[in-house]
């Protein structure tokens, strides 16, 4: 999904086990996309597991919940 950031929302819309992929416009979106879900997960009392593309500025984030 092209998008411009990733947000906090979109991560909470997540269910276990779903994965979702994010093209961002640049590697700086998709490291604070990286750092947002990682926060979150503390927050939300789950875990999210992220793999970066930089060569596509993209991010996928699985959430696991505990």
């Amino acid at each position: 999904m092209k998008t411009d950031k990733v947000t906090r929302e979109d991560l909470r819309a997540l269910h276990h086990g779903e994965t979702r992929t994010f093209e961002l416009p640049n590697f700086a979106a998709v490291q604070s996309a990286k750092s947002s879900a990682y926060i979150l997960g503390h927050i939300e009392g789950c875990r999210f597991a992220c793999i970066t593309d930089p060569e596509k500025n993209a991010i996928s984030i699985t959430r696991y919940d505990r």
